[in-house]
């Protein structure tokens, strides 16, 4: 019998974070009873759990999807705004499914982001205790210096605290100025904001790699599942 967050997490309700603040905000009925019990085992069988008045049914089986985020496109479910987001990107197949994305990508980048139903996965990705990396291709005017090269592999300072340190290579066999940079940990525009700390604003930005996840050559604006080798690979510490 799963626990209540663990039914959320798994019918598609957002992350453990997000589900948690549901069960807490008094949002989450079972069987007709408000509970903040997250860890309350729940009988899928018998058992009826609304959220916000709705009806949450079981999911049979958890979904994992890649795109290739194109610009524009905002990391949201939906938006308040109506502008496109990576829900608009799923195939129609998995339309009837609450895929939420893990993690977010700025809108005017493009590349990797990965769309679930299993929370518990969601939150082993993104919680920044796991220091899990996260590759970016970005491209810049001029080329880099051997000092500002030094500078962001050390640490930059952003709104008075030092980056973690990271790693930077020259991407080779592509038109113009394009480096990698691998980070472990995630702030807010943050590889933008590090390359405007050495002087060398860059110009465009893609993300190719989560953890062991790679963008590979998925086309903009393409999903596709993963494969067992990639969700086995993506579930190791």
């Amino acid at each position: 019998m799963p626990t209540l967050i663990k039914f959320l997490t798994g019918a598609g309700h957002g992350s453990r974070r997000v589900c948690f603040q549901l069960i807490a905000q008094g949002k989450v009925t079972v069987n007709g009873i408000p509970t903040t019990g997250a860890t309350l085992e729940i009988f899928e069988q018998k058992d009826v759990v609304m959220v916000e008045g709705q009806r949450v049914d079981a999911v049979a089986a958890n979904v994992y999807l890649k795109i290739n985020k194109p610009l524009g496109v905002v990391s949201a479910v939906s938006d308040a705004r109506g502008q496109r987001t990576v829900s608009d990107l799923v195939p129609e197949e998995y339309g009837h499914l609450r895929l939420f994305p893990v993690g977010r990508l700025d809108k005017d980048s493009t590349g990797l982001i990965l769309m679930t139903n299993d929370g518990d996965l969601a939150y082993h990705l993104t919680h920044p205790k796991y220091e899990f990396e996260k590759e970016y291709h970005f491209l810049v005017d001029a080329e880099l210096a051997a000092a500002q090269i030094d500078a962001l592999q050390k640490g930059v300072m952003i709104e008075g605290k030092v980056t973690v340190p990271s790693t930077v290579a020259k991407v080779y066999g592509t038109k113009g100025h394009w480096y990698s940079i691998t980070l472990r940990e995630g702030r807010k525009r943050q590889v933008r904001r590090m390359l405007v700390a050495v002087g060398n604003p860059l110009r465009s930005l893609r993300r190719v790699r989560v953890h062991t996840l790679r963008l590979g050559d998925l086309s903009m604006g393409e999903a596709q599942a993963l494969t067992k080798e990639e969700l086995a690979e993506l579930r190791t510490d």
